[in-house]
C-alpha cells in the first residue's frame, strides 16, 4: 500500500467510505488459497501498522497462518471492550463493503425491523419503517406491523436467524396491540417478500408543524451518505434542498430525527451540521481528528457549500434544535450533536434514549484489481472531538427527556404529531408540560434481541474520505 495513494482518499465519513483505490470489481466466489491468505494477511498487517489508531499495541509477531478474518481480529486492541476497539471490521469483498456503506443493499427486505423475545422462546418482529418504492410498501406493509411466522413456521430463538436469511419468503403480518402486559394480534395476512437490490436515500421524511405559535421543521434522516457511491452528492443535495424549503417556510425551531441513524459519512455529517449551526463560519472547527503518532492531528471546519451548491443554513433562525435519539444512534449522529455544542449548546435538546457512545472514525482500505486480494478492511484510524476538544462519552449522549418507542404498540406513523418521540419534542419546543409518560411494558418490549439497523455496514461508524499526513 502506497502512502501517496492513501492521501487521495477523502477523510470525511464515520463509517469509512475510503479505500486504497476507487474502482469496482466483480464479486468473486473463489476462495483464496493458503498463499493468497498469507499475502492478504501481510497486506492487512502493513496497513494496520501504519494507519490503525492503536498501532503500537499490535502484537510483534502475529500468527499469519490464520484466515484473514481471524488474523485481522487478532490485531485489534481490546476488541469488544468499552475502552478498546468495538467497531473495526473486515469484509471478504470490498465492493460489497463500499456499496453497503452508501446504503446499497443486494438483499433488502424493503423495511427495517426490531426483534423481541416473548413467551420464553418465541420471537416477534416489528416494522420500524418501510422504504419508499419497495415491494413491501406496494403490498401495504406499514410501520408497527408485527410478524411472528415466516413460511408458516413460528419464529423462535432457535430458528429466527435462518428464517430471516432466506432470499424469498412469505411473512405472516398482523397488527399488534399491547395493553398492560398482554399483547394480542389482529388482522393476520400473508405477504410474499423477495429480497432485492435497493439504494436507500437517507432523507426519509420532512414536515413543518405550527404549535403554539412555533413553526417547527422536522426531518427524519436515517444514515449519513452523500450518494449511492457515484460521487454525485445526490443525497446531500436532496437534504440541502429540504433545508432550503424549511428556510423558505420560516421555521424557528427544528427537530432532527436520528433514532435509526447509526452512522455513516463524516462528509455528510459536516454538511448537516453546517446547515444547522449558528453562526455558519467556515473558520470554525467542526471536529478534530487525532490519529496515531505516525500521522498526527487534523482539523475540519464547517463548510458553506456542497460541490458548487451553497449550503442552506437555518441556524440563525433557530430558537431550539431538538435531536431524537435511540440506542441505535451512533458515531456520525453523535458527531453532529457534539460538534454543534460549542456554538449552540443552550439551544440543543435531546429527546429519546442514550446513544451508543463512539468517538472513533474509520476508513476503508482495499487493493484495486488484485485477484489475490478482494478483501476490504474498515479499521478505526482516529479519535475525534469537537472544536472544544470534547469527545462523545463512551457511555453515550444522555437525553434531556427520556422517551422510547420499543414498548409502544401499535406505533404511530413517523411524522404523526402523536408519535411518542415527536410528541415529546413538540411539547418541549412549544412550551407544553412534558410529563414522564407511563410506559406500557411487556415481555416483548423488555426483551429486545436487536434491530436490522444494527446489521448495517455503516452502523456505529464515522467514515472518513481521506487521511491527510
Amino acid at each position: 500500500m502506497k502512502s501517496n495513494t492513501i492521501k487521495q482518499i477523502m477523510l470525511l465519513t464515520c463509517i469509512c467510505f475510503c479505500a486504497i483505490a476507487f474502482t469496482s470489481c466483480e464479486k468473486s466466489d473463489d476462495k483464496p488459497n493458503v498463499s493468497d491468505s498469507n499475502y492478504v494477511n501481510g497486506w492487512i498487517l502493513d496497513t494496520m501498522q501504519i494507519y490503525y489508531y492503536w498501532n503500537s499495541y499490535i502484537p510483534s509477531r502475529p500468527n499469519k497462518e490464520q484466515s484473514p478474518n481471524n488474523f485481522f481480529y487478532s490485531l485489534l486492541y481490546k476488541y469488544g471492550q468499552l475502552d478498546g476497539d468495538r467497531f473495526s471490521w473486515i469484509q471478504e469483498n470490498y465492493v460489497d463493503l463500499l456499496e453497503s456503506l452508501s446504503g446499497v443493499s443486494s438483499g433488502d427486505f424493503g423495511f427495517e425491523y426490531i426483534l423481541y423475545r416473548y413467551d420464553s422462546d418465541k420471537v416477534m418482529g416489528e416494522v420500524l419503517y418501510v422504504k419508499p418504492g419497495t415491494g413491501a410498501e406496494m403490498q401495504g406493509v406499514k410501520r408497527g406491523n408485527a410478524f411472528c411466522k415466516i413460511d408458516g413456521t413460528e419464529i423462535t430463538m432457535n430458528n429466527y436467524v435462518s428464517l430471516l436469511q432466506k432470499a424469498s419468503m412469505t411473512i405472516t403480518f398482523n397488527d399488534p396491540v399491547l395493553i398492560g402486559n398482554t399483547i394480542s394480534f389482529n388482522n393476520e395476512r400473508d405477504i410474499a417478500i423477495t429480497k432485492t437490490r435497493y439504494e436507500e436515500n437517507p432523507v426519509f421524511l420532512d414536515s413543518v408543524y405550527v404549535v403554539n405559535g412555533k413553526k417547527i421543521g422536522y426531518v427524519v434522516y436515517n444514515f449519513f451518505a452523500s450518494d449511492n457511491g457515484d460521487n454525485s452528492n445526490t443525497y446531500d443535495r436532496h437534504l440541502n434542498s429540504v433545508f432550503g424549503q424549511l428556510q423558505s417556510a420560516g421555521i424557528n425551531n427544528l427537530i432532527v430525527d436520528l433514532r435509526y441513524n447509526s452512522g455513516g459519512s463524516v462528509l455528510s455529517a459536516k454538511r448537516l451540521a453546517s446547515m444547522t449551526v449558528n453562526p455558519l463560519n467556515t473558520a470554525n472547527v467542526f471536529y478534530v481528528l487525532k490519529f496515531n503518532s505516525l500521522i498526527g492531528e487534523f482539523r475540519e471546519n464547517f463548510t458553506s457549500n456542497i460541490a458548487n451548491e451553497n449550503i442552506n443554513n437555518i441556524g440563525n433562525n433557530l430558537q431550539k434544535i431538538c435531536f431524537l435519539t435511540s440506542k441505535q444512534s451512533a458515531s456520525a449522529s453523535e458527531m453532529v450533536i457534539n460538534g454543534l455544542k460549542p456554538f449552540m449548546n443552550d439551544k440543543i435538546v435531546i429527546v429519546g434514549d442514550t446513544t451508543v457512545g463512539k468517538s472513533y472514525a474509520s476508513i476503508s482500505f482495499y487493493e484495486r484489481n488484485n485477484p489475490r486480494n478482494k478483501w476490504g478492511i474498515q479499521p478505526l484510524v482516529a479519535m475525534y472531538t469537537n472544536g472544544n476538544n470534547e469527545a462523545v462519552p463512551a457511555k453515550g449522549l444522555i437525553p434531556n427527556y427520556i422517551a422510547t418507542e420499543t414498548n409502544i404498540m401499535p406505533k404511530k406513523p413517523l411524522g404523526d404529531i402523536n408519535e411518542e418521540l415527536l410528541k415529546t419534542a413538540l411539547d418541549v419546543i412549544s412550551g407544553q408540560p412534558v410529563t414522564q409518560r407511563t410506559q406500557r411494558r411487556s415481555a416483548p418490549a423488555t426483551n429486545v434481541i436487536g434491530t436490522s439497523v444494527d446489521k448495517k455496514a455503516y452502523s456505529n461508524q464515522a467514515i472518513l474520505e481521506k487521511i491527510t499526513r
